[in-house]
């Protein structure tokens, strides 16, 4: 489990909802459910959480490495990394074995999510819900509609993400969003003023 997956998992299971946490391999998610617990035992320690709370947490959330354990969610957000051939991998499975209405939502920070959704039978559920690191303290979170994104699908993930109490802005698909389409163009200023010497 990649460092986003798990503080997506943190958001929810905080705020009381049943998180399944998918990984391809037991030690993988091992370790991710590790980081995760890491997380909140120093939170316990600091006194920002009690024992009570930490306990409510926990019961919140599952771990699992297959596929068949997410059959009955009403919404599974893919956090995999940048890569479209195994985008479109996980989409065709959740595709397979989630139930007709279940949104599949993206984490993708730039890939293009009409293609995503092509993978599916159901690109009108599919969504981009793109987090920012560190995923469990960041409050901005982008939603990202696709050509056939559902009006429906985009109400949802928007009220989600005042739920699980995030900043949600619905954005439209091209390269970078808006988030890293802006930092792409810091990017290049920063180089600017260094190859001009002035930085």
């Amino acid at each position: 489990m990649r460092d986003h997956g798990g503080g997506i998992a943190m958001c929810f299971a905080q705020i009381g909802v049943p998180v399944t946490v998918l990984e391809i391999k037991q030690d993988y998610l091992d370790r991710g459910m590790g980081v995760i617990q890491g997380n909140w035992k120093r939170s316990l320690k600091k006194g920002k959480i009690t024992k009570k709370t930490l306990k409510k947490w926990n019961e919140c959330l599952k771990g699992t490495t297959s596929y068949s354990d997410l059959s009955d969610c009403d919404i599974v957000i893919e956090a995999v990394f940048e890569s479209m051939k195994v985008k479109e991998d996980v989409f065709t499975k959740l595709d397979n074995v989630c139930k007709p209405s279940c949104i599949l939502a993206s984490n993708t920070s730039s890939l293009d999510l009409d293609q995503i959704a092509s993978f599916t039978r159901r690109p009108d559920k599919v969504v981009g819900c793109h987090f920012f690191s560190p995923t469990n303290v960041m409050q901005l979170l982008e939603n990202v509609r696709g050509k056939k994104t559902s009006a429906s699908t985009i109400a949802t993930v928007q009220a989600m993400g005042k739920m699980i109490k995030k900043v949600p802005v619905l954005v439209g698909n091209c390269w970078g969003f808006v988030g890293n389409r802006m930092l792409g163009s810091y990017g290049d200023e920063c180089n600017h003023l260094l190859t001009e010497a002035r930085a």
